[in-house]
C-alpha cells in the first residue's frame, strides 16, 4: 500500500520534479557514497559562484538542491552529513588558494598543504552541517521552510566570521562583489542581510523541482524573480545617478612592486626590493621624487626592515627624500618592542612627512590564525608547528583605528585580512572619510585567493559607502569608489603604478542607522 502512495505521489509531480525525484532515487540506490558525493558536488558548484568565476547561476542550482537533499533525509544525522558534505566541497575547492601559501615558505613542509586544506574545510563544514540539521528538526513546510533555511544560514554564517578570531571568507552575499546593480543592496543591509535574501531568492526555485503542484510551484519563484529584478534595477539607478567626486589636490600613487613572497625576505635581496620601490615611487623624475603626489603608497611589509620606525632609519630618510612638502607615504614594515625581556612583533603601516617624521602608527590588530600567530603556541611549536609567516607569532594591535594627518581625510587603515571582516572595517565612534587596505596576496601566487579578497575588500567599500584605496604587492592595486566602482586599477602578477585622486565618501544611510536614529 505504501510504495502505491509513492507511485501515486510521483504521478501527481510535474515533469521537473519526477526527473528531480527519480535522480535522487538512483543516488541513494548506489549506497552510501551516492549521497554525499552528490552533496559534495552541490558545494563545488557553490564555490563557482564567487570570483574570479562570478558564475552567480550557480546559486539558483546549489540552493533548491540544498533543501531537495534535506527533504530526502531520513534522520537529523542525515541531514547533518549531507550539510556537512555540501559545505566540505564549498570550501575545499573555494579555499585551494591556501596550499600555495605553503609552498612559499620555510616553517611548514609544503606536503602538508593539502592536509591543512582539508581539516580547515573539516571544521568550516561543521557550519553548514548545523544549517541542514536545523532545517530538518524544524519540519517547516513551504514559504517557512525557505525563511528557516536563510536565516539559519546566515545565523551561522555571522558565527563563522565572530567564532574563534572569526573566518567570514566567501560569505554569500560577496558572490554579488563583481555585479554592482545588486551589491548596492549590502550599503542599507548590510553584508548578511545581503547573503540572506540571496539565499532566500534562490531557495524560492525549489518549489520548481520538489514536487509542488499548481499554480503554487510558480508563485515563490516568480516572487523572488521580481524582488532581484527590483533590487538590479533600484541598485542601477543608484549607480546611474551618482557619479565618482573626487578629492582633487589628494593625488594618490600606489606602489605594486610585484616582489615574489620566495624572494620577499632573503636577507641578499632586501635591499633590492626597497631600491625597487624607489625606482617605481619615482615614476622617471629627473630629480628623483615622486612630484606631485600627495599620498605615496606602499603595500604590506614592503620595507623588510624591524628598524623602520627607529630614530636614524636609514630607510625612513630615504623614502622621505622622494616626497614633496606637505606630503605622506604610507608604507607597510615591521616593527618591535622589547618589554620585561620579551620581544613583540608587529605588523605595522607607518605615516611620514618630507622631513622623516613618523605621523601616524596602526598595528594590525585581526591576525590570520596559523598565519601570523598559533593557538596555543608554546604547546604546538614543542611539536615543531610555527606559523606560516616564521618562527615567532606577530602581535596583536590595538584595534580598528582612524588615522588623521595634515591636510589628509582621515582614514581607516587594514592591514589584508582585516578587510574580509563586515561591520568591523572603520571605528564605531569616529567614522573615517575612506578605506585604506594594504596587503601581500604574494602568499596566494595566480590563483582564485587574491580575486576573492578584492571582492571581499569591494564589499566593504560599498557597506560603508567608503572610497577603498588598496595597494598589494603582487595586485590587484586599486582605487574603488564608495559605490564598487574600480576607477584604477593594476592586475595581478604586474608591476607598476596605479595614480589616481581619491574619491568622496558619501552619507552613510545604512537601515540599521536609520533604525538607531529612531
Amino acid at each position: 500500500m505504501q510504495e502505491n502512495n509513492q507511485v501515486a505521489g510521483t504521478a501527481e509531480m510535474t515533469a521537473p520534479a519526477r526527473y528531480v525525484a527519480r535522480f535522487f532515487d538512483w543516488l541513494e540506490a548506489k549506497g552510501r557514497f551516492g549521497m554525499p558525493a552528490f552533496a559534495f558536488l552541490v558545494g563545488v558548484v557553490l564555490s563557482r559562484a564567487f570570483p574570479p568565476l562570478n558564475f552567480f547561476p550557480g546559486l539558483l542550482i546549489a540552493f533548491p538542491l540544498m533543501l531537495v537533499m534535506i527533504d530526502r533525509a531520513k534522520s537529523r544525522g542525515a541531514a547533518f552529513a549531507y550539510g556537512w558534505w555540501t559545505g566540505f566541497g564549498f570550501f575545499s575547492v573555494g579555499l585551494t588558494w591556501i596550499g600555495h601559501s605553503f609552498t612559499q615558505q620555510d616553517a611548514i613542509p609544503a606536503i602538508l598543504a593539502p592536509f591543512a586544506i582539508t581539516a580547515l574545510s573539516a571544521i568550516l563544514a561543521i557550519y553548514i552541517g548545523i544549517v541542514f540539521w536545523i532545517t530538518y528538526r524544524l519540519r517547516s513546510q513551504g514559504l517557512f521552510r525557505m525563511v528557516v533555511f536563510a536565516s539559519a544560514w546566515v545565523m551561522f554564517e555571522f558565527a563563522r566570521g565572530t567564532w574563534f578570531t572569526g573566518f567570514p571568507w566567501n560569505l554569500i552575499g560577496t558572490a554579488w562583489a563583481n555585479w554592482l546593480p545588486v551589491a548596492q543592496a549590502s550599503y542599507y543591509i548590510g553584508a548578511h542581510g545581503l547573503s540572506f535574501i540571496t539565499i532566500l531568492a534562490a531557495v524560492a526555485f525549489t518549489s520548481l523541482i520538489d514536487g509542488t503542484v499548481g499554480w503554487k510551484r510558480f508563485l515563490a519563484p516568480m516572487l523572488a524573480v521580481v524582488a532581484f529584478s527590483g533590487i538590479t534595477m533600484l541598485g542601477q539607478v543608484r549607480l546611474a545617478d551618482n557619479e565618482t567626486r573626487f578629492h582633487l589636490p589628494i593625488s594618490l600613487r600606489l606602489v605594486q612592486a610585484n616582489v615574489k613572497q620566495s624572494e620577499k625576505w632573503l636577507s641578499s635581496l632586501i635591499e633590492d626590493h626597497f631600491d625597487k620601490h624607489m625606482r617605481l615611487s619615482r615614476d622617471g623624475d629627473e630629480e628623483g621624487r615622486a612630484r606631485g603626489v600627495r599620498l605615496l603608497i606602499w603595500p604590506e611589509t614592503a620595507v623588510q626592515s624591524e628598524k623602520f620606525d627607529r630614530e636614524g632609519s636609514l630607510h625612513r630618510w630615504r623614502l622621505s627624500k622622494l616626497l614633496d612638502y606637505g606630503s605622506f607615504a604610507l608604507v607597510g614594515a615591521p616593527r618591535f618592542t622589547v618589554e620585561d625581556g620579551e620581544v613583540n612583533f608587529y605588523n605595522s603601516l607607518f605615516a611620514i612627512n618630507s622631513q622623516a617624521d613618523l605621523y601616524a602608527r596602526y598595528d594590525k590588530a585581526h591576525l590570520v590564525p596559523f598565519g601570523e600567530y598559533i593557538p596555543f603556541e608554546k604547546t604546538l611549536n614543542q611539536w615543531g608547528i610555527n606559523p606560516l609567516t616564521g618562527a615567532q607569532s606577530w602581535a596583536s594591535g590595538r584595534g580598528v583605528d582612524t588615522v588623521e594627518i595634515p591636510g589628509i581625510p582621515s582614514f581607516s587603515p587594514l592591514i589584508c585580512y582585516e578587510i574580509v571582516f563586515p561591520g568591523a572595517v572603520v571605528s564605531p565612534t569616529k567614522r573615517p572619510e575612506w578605506i585604506l587596505n594594504i596587503t601581500n596576496d604574494a602568499w596566494f601566487g595566480m590563483t582564485e585567493g587574491p580575486y576573492q579578497h578584492l571582492g571581499q575588500a569591494r564589499m566593504r567599500a560599498i557597506e560603508e559607502g567608503l572610497p577603498l584605496v588598496r595597494a598589494a604587492s603582487t595586485g590587484v592595486s586599486a582605487v574603488i569608489d564608495p559605490y564598487g566602482r574600480t576607477v584604477q586599477s593594476l592586475g595581478l602578477g604586474k608591476q607598476g603604478l596605479v595614480e589616481s585622486p581619491l574619491p568622496q565618501a558619501i552619507e552613510l544611510r545604512r537601515l540599521r542607522a536609520r533604525c538607531a536614529a529612531c
